[in-house]
């Protein structure tokens, strides 16, 4: 091409350039700091799946699709016993209760299997204790009375279960020590489920 005729073509791109030199040349600087700030941010590292839950979930429910999701955390805040598949979590029964955003754990989940041996229409349910103290004598097998007390002392104190079998003791820290999980009939496992919110329970093992 002739240099006139490049020069022809060339002329409106410098004279736009011209008069557009200001605010490119604030986007050249503001793409430098961009480019600058990523290459000093430092590695996230390695990365664990974890399962999370999307909404309180109560004790005793069992888990359904869209109440956990799967996300990805850095390795050192995963904690070791943290659920990671969808799979391993639909369906099985919540231990104790587990507030929105909370990891999930092998703790906060009724082990597969604990009904086996039980008869046809046994239901787990979990329930959790006033008084941490009084898991203490408690064993996986046990027989216990489940009793409600009335934390307004206006009725007198209630028996909400009778010769409960205790399925599992969840080995979890602080308060989450004071969590049974109880082998009962559909039934009492309805009346268990909410009792906590009423009630301040308590258990007494029977033979």
């Amino acid at each position: 091409m002739p240099a006139s005729r490049l020069l022809d073509v060339l002329g409106p791109w410098r004279r736009r350039i011209r008069t557009h030199r200001r605010p490119l040349a604030a986007a050249c600087a503001a793409a430098s700091v961009l480019v600058a700030i990523h290459a000093a941010r430092p590695d996230p590292g390695p990365t664990a799946t974890v399962l999370v839950a999307t909404e309180t979930l109560r004790s005793g429910s069992r888990l359904g699709p869209g109440e956990v999701e799967q996300v990805a955390v850095p390795t050192d805040l995963a904690p070791a016993e943290a659920l990671s598949s969808l799979e391993e979590a639909h369906g099985r029964v919540v231990a104790a209760p587990v507030p929105d955003g909370a990891v999930l754990t092998r703790f906060s989940v009724v082990g597969p299997g604990l009904l086996e041996g039980y008869r046809r229409g046994t239901a787990l349910v979990s329930v959790r204790l006033a008084d941490p103290a009084t898991v203490t004598p408690v064993r996986v097998g046990d027989s216990v009375d489940v009793v409600g007390t009335d934390p307004r002392g206006s009725a007198p104190p209630r028996v909400l279960a009778r010769r409960a079998q205790v399925a599992a003791l969840p080995a979890a820290e602080g308060d989450d020590r004071a969590v049974l999980v109880l082998a009962v009939d559909a039934t009492t496992a309805r009346t268990l489920s909410g009792a906590g919110v009423s009630w301040h329970l308590s258990v007494t093992v029977v033979v």
